[in-house]
């Protein structure tokens, strides 16, 4: 099984992030999509972000037919240790 990682904050989804997710699965057989917890979001992007919560975003994205898997991230560290976790074989970046 070919393991395929990309992550992101997804705070607004659109048409672009739908079309990665498609391209990304079609690399592999398990797309799994690492999203970036509220406080990170909001210390890259501004206080007025994110505009949707990592509770909501990580429920949008598994609804996503092309995502297997949803981890949330806090920190470089976390991402580390998620994509050392996940092992993945390749790594999608946009």
């Amino acid at each position: 099984m070919k393991t395929i990682f990309v992550n992101g904050c997804f705070d607004v989804l659109h048409r672009g992030h739908i079309e990665l997710f498609a391209y990304a699965k079609s690399l592999g057989d398990k797309l799994i999509v690492g999203i970036d917890a509220d406080s990170r979001v909001k210390s890259m992007k501004g206080p007025s972000r994110p505009f949707n919560n990592e509770k909501d975003r990580k429920f949008i994205l598994e609804s996503v037919k092309y995502i297997d898997e949803v981890h949330v991230f806090d920190s470089s560290n976390e991402l580390e240790n998620l994509i050392k976790k996940v092992k993945p074989d390749t790594v999608v970046v946009s």
